[in-house]
């Protein structure tokens, strides 16, 4: 539960949590034995979280008189955001921002504690020289390695932003066909279509990638991070009137014959198929 909250709280999108979880799925997939069955789980884990991440979010459909104002929305949004441009704003961000914080991938520090059973004290006590030399005697390619990974990671990227843009578009102009009427749609178009009006057009958009405004979040981690704790206990506190989750040894006789109907399963495997429950602090992990 922690970890959910701190991806959706701490990253600036759900795109960079993607691109900083890549190398560490790349580095979990060169590590299994199967790189096939590795890569497919991590593919169902991927869309599976885009589905739920999906079915969060539902609109409401617009009325009849929304529907009639979404062409100057769309007009509207046409200006701010033209075809490419938010590809392009994306890549440019990602490129400033999120290539210097993904180069701790592959740095030695990152790497040994993926190759030797060592804690992070006792890697962090070896010298710079020694942790190169020890990195480069289990895998002589590590940098061009990590660069693979990387370079990989922001191709994708670049894919993903560019398959976005329609999608986002249209959002945008649904919104604006909401949350404006047509004679205020018709004023931003006016605005717009000054000289001032098509440079804040253009930079509206791309003013909320700027690495002034990216810099000044990254600095309100700290005040959101401290939070995150006392909303576990607070979690737990609120729970802690619930009665608790059952194991199979909790079920009655007859509760256990309908789970077998339910699930299609003989009585005899049902024992090794429920899950024990998680210990009461466990929703932290």
């Amino acid at each position: 539960m922690r970890s959910l909250w701190k991806s959706i709280l701490v990253t600036p999108g759900l795109a960079l949590g993607l691109v900083l979880a890549g190398p560490v799925l790349a580095q979990d997939a060169d590590n299994k034995s199967d790189d096939k069955a590795a890569g497919k789980m991590t593919q169902e884990q991927l869309d599976s979280f885009a589905g739920m991440m999906a079915g969060l979010f539902q609109a409401e459909p617009l009325t009849a008189e929304q529907e009639a104002r979404l062409p100057a929305a769309q007009a509207v949004v046409g200006v701010m955001m033209p075809d490419g441009f938010y590809g392009e704003m994306m890549g440019d961000m990602m490129d400033k921002m999120v290539r210097p914080m993904m180069s701790m991938f592959s740095s030695p520090e990152f790497l040994l504690s993926t190759r030797l059973e060592l804690s992070q004290d006792e890697i962090d006590a070896l010298e710079q020289a020694e942790k190169i030399e020890i990195m480069t005697m289990l895998d002589p390619a590590y940098g061009q390695r990590g660069d693979a990974i990387v370079n990989v990671m922001m191709g994708k990227m670049g894919g993903m932003f560019g398959a976005m843009e329609g999608p986002m578009r249209e959002g945008l102009s649904k919104a604006y066909a909401v949350r404006f009427d047509g004679a205020q749609l018709n004023d931003i178009a006016t605005f717009f279509a000054t000289p001032s009006g098509s440079i804040y057009a253009r930079e509206s958009m791309a003013l909320f990638a700027d690495p002034q405004v990216m810099q000044a979040s990254m600095q309100a981690l700290p005040a959101m991070m401290s939070g995150i704790g006392d909303m576990e206990s607070a979690m737990m506190e609120a729970m802690g009137s619930l009665p608790g989750e059952r194991a199979y040894e909790d079920l009655s006789g007859e509760e256990r014959d309908r789970l077998a109907e339910l699930l299609e399963v003989g009585a005899a495997s049902l024992p090794d198929l429920v899950k024990p429950p998680k210990p009461a602090g466990g929703m932290g992990h």
